[in-house]
């Protein structure tokens, strides 16, 4: 049967997939994301992009002479973008902006008098930056609407008619501005000028448009589902830079202290009040990031091993088993198991000894739980130095630590916030850490060893898992996405795995990297030695989230339908 369905060819039949979540196991992440922090994404990383697109749709409404749909509209946008793009890398400030890779090549160094607009930003969409990356982001936080019956994006009165107005108040005294908003091509000393009233980096020179981007983010007078699920987690993220103390807050920094509440082993992170549900419910997306760094090493260690070589899963397995060392593996971290073989020592047996290696604190969120070697930080950290990719004893045996402390820390956590993230219903088909705890609780009453439960899990959490992937993705992408075939060339006809392509362990981006620029952006916090410190502008919003709660919802937002003819309007 197996040889009837499974994808079974010797030269790609279907276009290769550029997708790299061989497991169909990160896309969850991206929908948790997703639900914690909308209108923010791992793309928007700068404020004066919302208040920039805000007033270039502003112009495009306004122009009584053009065709208003959403393709013209994209296209009538890359003027403005091209000067945005051309002026950053006059401004040479090196903060980050989108379509450069493109924009470098006809700035050519700022060698030239006068350079075009006009150009797409972005090879893969007609509406650059825009299109890609902030749509989304600007439908989140109300600085655009959609409408059904319009046929392109509006503005709204009350979050982005306010910004764009903003935005035109730092940029209308250049004479791009004033002359040459419909100037296809612009003089170096133009660029040159825009640039140093509108570049991205220059926002905090702009009291009015950072205050009114302050607002955008952070919107405590509404209702919107996207509003309060942004301002809770924007005011955790400044809850938890108070906290620091100065205390690092790198991107794998910060993901201890959301899943330990701990900086390190140095002080702990003390959620209350109306902080403590969004620290509850970051927690549970580390959690599922965890998991995903764990089963995305066993699989990372099986594509090395079949590369150059066919491999049945008996043959596979056998290959493990001799080359994990439990003795070892109990020695590093102080295990104490009845016996170091696979075939004999029971699940039951290594889960116990993994929670007894343990006491009692290290299990509570506390700098107790990072002061041992055996945490699942450490033991992700292990990994990613890892330099070998056909190391056992790191890859599979430091990967089922991290499964097993997974299964014992994240027990309390079951009638908690964020814990809906990890369901069944929640992940439809995705890998849900909830049927995982399941799974070891069924192997576990049943009484299985390590070694079945080793063979289990890679069959259903990766061999099938990806033949799954690959199947729907063939059907609904008409994309070849395999990491494998399955050859049929043995006498007993035992299927073979050989491998025809590569894959290491990753987690998704957390999008708090992007935040905590936003709020850089907007005078919120700064930057201080390896982590940031508050601003007395984020002190503000602190106490203003600690009395808050969700108001009633008053009248929608509305759309800004005001148009004028063309002269009448800069930039029109």
């Amino acid at each position: 049967m197996n040889r009837l369905f499974d994808p079974h060819w010797t030269e790609r039949e279907y276009p290769a997939g550029g997708a790299r979540d061989d497991l169909g196991i990160e896309t969850l992440g991206e929908a948790i994301l997703a639900d914690l922090l909308p209108g923010i994404n791992n793309q928007t990383s700068r404020a004066r992009y919302f208040s920039f697109w805000a007033w270039v749709l502003r112009d495009f409404i306004r122009d009584t002479d053009l065709t208003h749909n959403q393709a013209a509209f994209y296209e009538w946008l890359r003027r403005r973008e091209d000067a945005l793009i051309l002026a950053y890398l006059a401004h040479g400030c090196n903060s980050g902006a989108a379509g450069t890779e493109i924009g470098s090549d006809v700035w050519a160094n700022g060698e030239q008098n006068a350079y075009p607009l006009g150009w797409k930003s972005l090879k893969s969409v007609d509406g650059g930056a825009y299109q890609l990356y902030y749509r989304g982001a600007l439908l989140e936080t109300n600085v655009i609407r959609r409408i059904d019956e319009d046929a392109h994006d509006n503005l709204t009165r009350e979050v982005g008619l306010p910004l764009a107005d903003a935005y035109e108040q730092a940029v209308k005294e250049t004479d791009y501005v004033k002359r040459y908003l419909d100037a296809s091509q612009l003089r170096k000393s133009d660029i040159e000028e825009y640039a140093r009233h509108g570049c991205l980096c220059l926002l905090k020179d702009n009291d009015l448009e950072r205050r009114r981007l302050i607002d955008t983010f952070f919107r405590f007078d509404s209702p919107d589902v996207f509003a309060v699920k942004r301002l809770a987690t924007l005011c955790f993220f400044l809850d938890a830079i108070r906290q620091s103390e100065g205390q690092p807050l790198s991107q794998a920094d910060f993901r201890a202290t959301l899943y330990f509440w701990s900086y390190g082993n140095h002080h702990p992170y003390l959620p209350t009040g109306n902080f403590l549900e969004p620290a509850q419910r970051w927690r549970a997306f580390q959690l599922r990031q965890y998991f995903v760094y764990a089963v995305e090493s066993h699989w990372g260690l099986f594509l090395h091993r079949i590369q150059n070589s066919r491999m049945s899963e008996d043959d596979y397995i056998h290959w493990l088993s001799d080359e994990l060392d439990l003795g070892a593996l109990g020695r590093e971290y102080g295990l104490e198991l009845p016996t170091f073989d696979a075939n004999q020592l029971t699940l039951t047996s290594f889960l116990d000894a993994i929670r007894d290696a343990l006491p009692s604190e290290a299990w509570l969120p506390s700098p107790n739980a990072l002061n041992y070697l055996l945490n699942e930080h450490a033991l992700y950290l292990k990994i990613r130095s890892e330099k070998s990719r056909l190391d056992v004893q790191t890859y599979l045996g430091k990967a089922m630590l991290m499964l097993a402390l997974i299964y014992w820390r994240s027990q309390p956590w079951k009638d908690q916030p964020g814990w809906h993230y990890l369901s069944d219903s929640f992940a439809a088909g995705r890998m849900p850490l909830e049927s995982y705890l399941r799974h070891v609780d069924q192997a576990v009453s049943d009484g299985w060893t390590l070694a079945s439960w080793i063979w289990w899990f890679h069959r259903h959490y990766l061999w099938l898992q990806h033949r799954r992937v690959t199947l729907e993705k063939l059907v609904s992408r008409n994309q070849d996405t395999s990491k494998f075939i399955l050859l049929y060339e043995n006498d007993d006809r035992t299927p073979q795995y050989q491998g025809i392509g590569l894959d290491g362990p990753k987690m998704n981006a957390p999008r708090f990297p992007s935040a905590l620029s936003i709020l850089s952006d907007v005078g919120v916090i700064e930057p201080a030695g390896t982590g940031y410190r508050l601003l007395p502008e984020g002190v503000r919003l602190l106490e203003m989230f600690r009395d808050y709660s969700i108001p009633k919802w008053k009248e929608e937002l509305e759309v800004d339908e005001t148009t004028f003819p063309a002269e009448e309007t800069t930039g029109g």
